[in-house]
């Protein structure tokens, strides 16, 4: 058994697992990062009374934790088991980091799961005739005899963005450990489940401006130097903004003075008409050149990603990651940022996804807040500023103040009546025919969740973080860890570091927007380490911006495939082909920059194929 755990580890990816029994259990480990041979040293933390922890990922406050445990070791999982006996269902709240961690308990016959918040890496478990498999990869959990039978209705409410359940899989049988929870698994006993993690529970805090820019400079740099720690050669991912440019000047702080840091920034493909929505920066190249310009350490390096298109080693994921959630749609652009950092030798990239929810929040919910507090003055000041709006101030009053209080019925109810079904992003998104949306039960599944596709309007600092966390992370940390199955490099984001966002989630609105700027808090720490007009850029970096190109070459493919779903029995009725043909069929000639009519190229269908291609792959059919 454990040789194939640890054969089923290294399955397409190479490289060699330690595999073992411990106290009746099987186990296999493959160390992250490149394809190396296994350390036959490793072996799961065994502890008195006949108990296993095995800790997979990263614990940020290993010292601290080992001061205060009094454990003689920074081993992770003895300090997580440690941990358990003293605090118990707590414990995680006092860990910081990214990681999942499962604790055996033999002699009571219990299993403890577990996922860190914020950010975490995967774990997904089953119960079945012989025992339970868990496992951050499910290639595993078949391998150890669990039947690998398609949950249908995760792949059809993934191609609609819902993932509110936050423990479905892509396999009947299968759960995920939501993140922020753990799960008790005991013989004759139900599933207990417990979200340990409430973000409800931060409270705004009184802070004056000078000393709220200090500790949110102190802990970006505090999160840097933990997610350094343990790697030598570190890359950094660079865009024109103002999050990742921050990470990279604390990099190259936190640094030997003598080392430099590669930066991997992607850019549009030749060929790229240069065309854009408003409001966005499609080419970041030579901002990024100018950022770099003041920086020497910094060694950029950016790549188009030429040839490459939507659906780039699809099938290399289904296989890695047991799943195809709707994020691949569009993730190509990754592959050359992760192929370059293997190529400069990297053994860590550091990204900055989380600065948009953190420090750099753009505060959306100050609109509500102010018409609540009765701010006028700070009302209109923010309305009039919106970047790239060019609706009448009153229609900017209704959609960013009122609407929020509405109920998504009314608020859909009101954008109908106001600017039309074609701009409704959930019917521009979907791929599915009505019929099949309704026989399938994913409307109602949809309706239960309370989920609207494209409504974001919190009314509170509260309510946003509760809408950002509805979808756990849309399987952000399955494909975090597929990319890095692929390259062998690992990937960490500091600005997901939990002091760091917990701090700035008690922040009050006047951080993040005043007098209408937005972002206030990001700009002022941004102050002084990079261009002036990087800093005040009001442009936000459009993802896929040569999304017209890449699709283009491939549409009369894509247009015979959706035509070949449509002919055959397991897809017929399924997908709305006639909608999406008629999209490919009449082509624009540049690129489209309305939002509504350029989605159903750039991702409706991409979702479309994603889902029937990992249908055809878990099923085995290959002549659709």
């Amino acid at each position: 058994m454990s040789q194939r755990l640890g054969n089923s580890l290294c399955s397409g990816i190479g490289g060699t697992a330690a595999a073992g029994e411990s106290l009746g259990i099987s186990w296999a480990h493959r160390p992250p990062g490149r394809p190396t041979r296994a350390r036959s040293s490793w072996r799961p933390a065994l502890l008195p009374g006949d108990r296993l922890c095995i800790f997979n990922g990263f614990l940020d406050n290993a010292e601290e934790l080992n001061r205060t445990l009094g454990v003689a070791s920074t081993d992770p999982a003895l300090l997580y088991a440690a941990a358990v006996e003293r605090w118990g269902d707590e414990a995680d709240l006092h860990l910081v980091g990214d990681y999942c961690a499962a604790l055996a308990d033999v002699a009571n016959r219990t299993l403890r799961l577990a996922r860190s918040p914020i950010v975490s890496q995967p774990l997904t478990y089953a119960v079945h005739d012989t025992g339970v498999a868990v496992a951050s990869v499910p290639r595993a959990i078949f391998a150890a005899g669990v039947p690998r039978t398609l949950n249908e209705a995760r792949v059809v409410d993934a191609a609609m963005v819902n993932y509110s359940d936050h423990e479905a899989s892509w396999f009947e049988g299968l759960r995920r450990v939501p993140m922020g929870s753990l799960v008790e698994l005991a013989p004759g006993r139900p599933r207990r489940l417990v979200r340990y993690y409430d973000p409800d529970a931060i409270r705004t805090i009184a802070i004056s401006d000078a000393e709220a820019i200090e500790r949110t400079q102190g802990l970006m740099a505090e999160g840097v130097r933990a997610c350094l720690r343990g790697f030598s050669s570190p890359g950094a991912n660079l865009s024109a903004g103002l999050d990742s440019s921050q990470v990279a000047v604390h990099a190259l702080n936190a640094l030997p003075p003598g080392q430099d840091l590669p930066t991997f920034t992607f850019t549009p493909e030749a060929g790229w008409d240069g065309r854009t929505e408003p409001a966005k920066l499609g080419n970041e190249r030579p901002m990024v050149e100018a950022f770099a310009a003041l920086h020497p350490r910094i060694r950029p390096h950016f790549t188009t990603n030429e040839g490459i298109d939507h659906d780039h080693r699809w099938s290399d994921f289904f296989h890695v990651m047991s799943g195809a959630p709707c994020g691949l749609r569009n993730m190509y652009v990754f592959h050359g940022i992760f192929a370059d950092a293997a190529a400069a030798g990297c053994d860590v990239v550091l990204a900055a996804e989380w600065g948009n929810n953190a420090f750099s929040d753009k505060g959306q919910w100050a609109y509500p807040e102010y018409l609540r507090t009765g701010r006028w003055g700070q009302l209109l000041r923010a309305l009039r500023e919106i970047p790239g709006e060019p609706r009448p101030l009153a229609w900017r009053f209704i959609a960013q103040a009122v609407m929020p209080y509405f109920s998504d019925r009314l608020a859909d109810r009101i954008r109908r009546m106001v600017i039309g079904s074609e701009h409704d992003t959930f019917a521009q998104w979907q791929p599915f025919t009505a019929d099949f949306r309704q026989r399938s039960g994913a409307d109602a599944r949809l309706e239960a969740a309370g989920f609207r596709i494209g409504r974001y309007q919190p009314r509170s600092a509260a309510h946003a973080r509760r809408l950002l966390l509805r979808n756990d992370d849309g399987e952000g940390a399955e494909v975090r860890q597929a990319f890095e199955q692929l390259y062998g490099v690992r990937e960490r984001d500091p600005l997901a570091y939990r002091p760091l966002v917990e701090f700035c989630w008690s922040l009050p609105t006047r951080m993040f927007v005043r007098d209408g700027q937005t972002r206030w808090l990001a700009k002022q720490t941004a102050k002084g380490i990079m261009p002036e007009e990087q800093r005040a850029n009001r442009l936000n970096g459009r993802w896929d911006s040569d999304w017209h190109l890449r699709v283009g070459r491939r549409r009369t493919e894509w247009l015979a495939e959706l035509k070949r779903l449509d002919a055959h029995p397991r897809f017929k009725g399924m997908f709305d082909v006639p909608r999406l043909t008629a999209a490919l069929e009449n082509y624009p000639e540049q690129t489209e920059t309305d939002f509504y009519k350029l989605s159903v190229l750039e991702f409706t269908i991409p979702h479309a194929l994603l889902a029937a291609r990992f249908i055809n792959y878990v099923e085995g059919r290959n002549e659709v």
